[in-house]
């Protein structure tokens, strides 16, 4: 009788593997981590380092993580490097649940891993797995572990028991330098990992210890001006597929602090997580697991919704239910979970946006023009209005203010010169307001209409640099005729912003 054939052609399979599609490095590197911390770790290093062979072409790095967990005796680290081994499969109690992290993340990212492990120190075990042997079909399987030395490089940080997984080819990385690659590894595990942080775990990458980073702001380590809870949690027991048993769910929403920190800078706002991280927050056994836009219906995503944040808490037993994959990187609710949460989280996602809106409106009544602020600032650089010359020398250029109001006729703005001031008001009867104006000043981060304001004042003052003379009669019909157009333009329906 013919023997059956392997379930898997191992030498394609290990190539195909290779993209399973996550979502970076800090994303493979957190499996590695996630087996640490099932391990009972409390010190986890991640190490970045020059390759072994530093005089080969591509000078290929080398990344590790070392941690001071329970270690595995030979049984154990042999069944680890298994694709699906593990002697806790299935186990909802902990990070981990298919035993495909080890191997699955590894070889995305290098085409050979090594792992150390030693139950206590001195009793060192290794195997390894390697692409290329595979693939050329001179490695049937996972090599037996052996006794074998850790390396030289690691011996200063290793406890009592632990692990070392060193991936020594790594062939996918976007950045070649150790600094780079390091570097973007600290705000993501940051993220990941801030509440197992917060808890007492001492996360390293190279001599650098992670530091927690925050989403809601809300933490006391996010520091003054952080963000309020809005409302209290939210809380679900929600049955579990095929089981009268229940597992609950905790939402909570914070607020930032608009008026502390509106004025910041695009730069400022960006590095510290404000702008584009609009969403919702998924925690799964302590560890953030995905982070978008879910589970809030039909809201769509605005600029406002910046200035609010929300986090889902829930456990293992729930993965099911939030659609969890074996490689742990993004949820994908049902429709029975959806159904339940959706019309809370909606609902809050509307009410948070509307107090956004009306928290900036009520700066904006108040706030000076940024724009006007450095024109007033640049005129000195600009030639003096004809016949201003000697005041505005005197007082090192002109002043520039901005205002609303309604104008008769059909110019879209209006611009006066009076004692070394000019005043730009926009016409609030044009569209020009309520299709470029409005929508620009309803940015919070304030570039577009910066830009915008920056536009009309130059136009402005070109204007009012003509003169009394026939020129500047030139200059009001042009301006007429320019609003004329515009009005026009923008009545169709393809102008509209």
């Amino acid at each position: 009788m013919t023997p059956p054939r392997p379930l898997v052609a191992d030498h394609h399979f290990l190539l195909a593997t290779r993209d399973t599609g996550y979502r970076g490095l800090a994303a493979s590197v957190a499996e590695l981590i996630d087996n640490a911390i099932q391990a009972a770790a409390t010190d986890v290093r991640v190490l970045v380092r020059e390759g072994r062979d530093s005089s080969s072409p591509d000078r290929a790095l080398t990344i590790a993580v070392l941690d001071n967990g329970r270690g595995m005796d030979r049984e154990g680290l042999w069944t680890a490097i298994q694709f699906g081994g593990t002697e806790r499969f299935n186990d909802r109690s902990g990070l981990g649940r298919f035993g495909m992290g080890l191997p699955n993340s590894s070889v995305s990212v290098t085409r050979r891993f090594e792992v150390y492990s030693w139950k206590r120190w001195g009793d060192v075990l290794h195997t390894y797995l390697d692409i290329d042997e595979v693939a050329e079909r001179q490695l049937p399987g996972v090599p037996e572990p052996t006794a074998r030395t850790l390396p030289g490089w690691t011996v200063p940080m290793v406890g009592r028991s632990g692990t070392l997984v060193v991936w020594t080819r790594c062939d996918r990385l976007d950045y070649k330098r150790v600094s780079t690659v390091a570097a973007k590894l600290q705000q993501p595990l940051g993220r990941i990992y801030r509440r197992l942080i917060w808890q007492g775990l001492r996360l390293w990458v190279n001599e650098e210890p992670v530091t927690p980073t925050d989403p809601l702001f809300c933490h006391p380590d996010t520091g003054e001006g952080s963000a309020t809870a809005y409302g209290g949690p939210l809380t679900y027991d929600i049955t579990l597929p095929g089981s009268s048993r229940t597992a609950r769910v905790t939402v909570r929403f914070t607020e930032l602090p608009v008026a502390q920190w509106h004025a910041l800078s695009v730069e400022e706002k960006r590095a510290r997580g404000i702008v584009g991280e609009a969403g919702v927050s998924f925690v799964r056994a302590g560890r953030e697991i995905d982070y978008g836009w879910r589970l809030l219906g039909g809201k769509r995503r605005e600029n406002y919704d910046d200035w609010w944040r929300c986090e889902v808490v829930f456990e293992p037993d729930l993965d099911e239910h939030f659609g969890v994959t074996h490689s742990k990187q993004g949820v994908d609710p049902t429709p029975y979970l959806r159904s339940i949460l959706e019309p809370d989280l909606e609902a809050a996602a509307r009410s948070l946006n509307a107090r956004v809106r009306a928290a900036f409106e009520a700066i904006k009544r108040t706030a000076p023009s940024e724009a006007a602020a450095r024109a007033t600032r640049q005129d000195h650089l600009l030639p003096p209005l004809s016949d201003q010359a000697k005041s505005t020398r005197k007082r090192g250029g002109l002043r520039y203010a901005i205002g609303l109001a309604p104008i008769p006729g059909p110019h879209f703005f209006e611009a006066t010169e009076e004692r070394g001031e000019v005043r730009l008001t926009i016409n609030t009867d044009h569209p020009f307001y309520e299709r470029l104006y409005a929508p620009a000043v309803a940015d919070p981060s304030g570039v577009l209409r910066s830009a915008l304001e920056c536009l009309l004042l130059a136009a402005a003052r070109a204007g009012l640099a003509a003169g009394p003379s026939a020129p500047r009669a030139w200059g009001q019909r042009f301006q007429r005729e320019w609003s004329d157009a515009l009005a026009a333009f923008l009545e169709t329906k393809g102008c509209r912003a």
